[in-house]
């Protein structure tokens, strides 16, 4: 037996945010739910999208900041990420978070893209609704918040704080550059949020209840 294998497993949500955690995923569905609806087969920015446009001026053509913030969220770029972490919770003995660090941000990854073309809404010609690149931001966002969490592991409110800053400040910086770039709708990109959260959250509620009824890794 290895001594990663002795290891006690620690849980990847505390206790007292798995029913938050489930209520917060079905409510991110249900935002999706209704901003798919809205925008389905649609083509030109509605007028929440107007809205949210008016506050942000469009950035100037070349290398920029907000360049650099959506390169973070381009396919390569997550997966690396989602690897570097897992990596690092493996190190830290936590397998459980170790599968969510990839399955969470690759879960997202394949229904943004699987989506697009079935929601269908556009933006100069390309598929828009949901924003995978929001959407691997903010997974890989909430993954990393849940790993601070096990390794640090606060009260239930700094807890909840740090799970929401870690969704937030990811995806909120993605959104924020996909929307100065004109590289989508602001909605797209709370549609995108939204997937990923719902993925996270579920993906770590279903993880934390399969180790119970499968044997530890060398386990007689």
């Amino acid at each position: 037996m290895t001594a990663l294998a002795s290891r006690p497993d620690r849980a990847i949500l505390p206790p007292t945010l798995r029913a938050p955690a489930a209520a917060v995923s079905v409510l991110a569905l249900f935002v999706f739910g209704v901003f798919a609806a809205r925008y389905a087969d649609d083509d030109s920015a509605g007028r929440l999208d107007r809205r949210v446009q008016k506050l942000f001026g469009a950035s100037d053509r070349g290398l920029s900041l907000t360049d650099a913030v959506i390169l973070l969220g381009n396919p390569v770029t997550v997966v690396v990420l989602a690897v570097l972490l897992a990596g690092l919770a493996l190190v830290l003995g936590h397998r459980r978070l170790a599968v969510l660090a990839i399955v969470g941000p690759g879960l997202t990854g394949v229904a943004t893209t699987t989506l697009k073309p079935v929601i269908g809404r556009t933006i100069d010609g390309g598929f828009a609704f949901p924003s995978g690149h929001t959407g691997g931001a903010t997974a890989i966002g909430v993954v990393a918040a849940l790993l601070l969490i096990t390794v640090l592991r606060p009260a239930t409110g700094t807890s909840a704080l740090l799970l929401s800053a870690g969704a937030l400040v990811s995806g909120g910086a993605m959104a924020l550059a996909l929307v100065v770039d004109r590289v989508h709708y602001p909605t797209d990109t709370v549609g995108g949020f939204c997937v990923a959260v719902a993925v996270v959250l579920t993906s770590a509620l279903v993880i934390e209840r399969l180790p119970r009824a499968i044997p530890r890794w060398g386990a007689r």
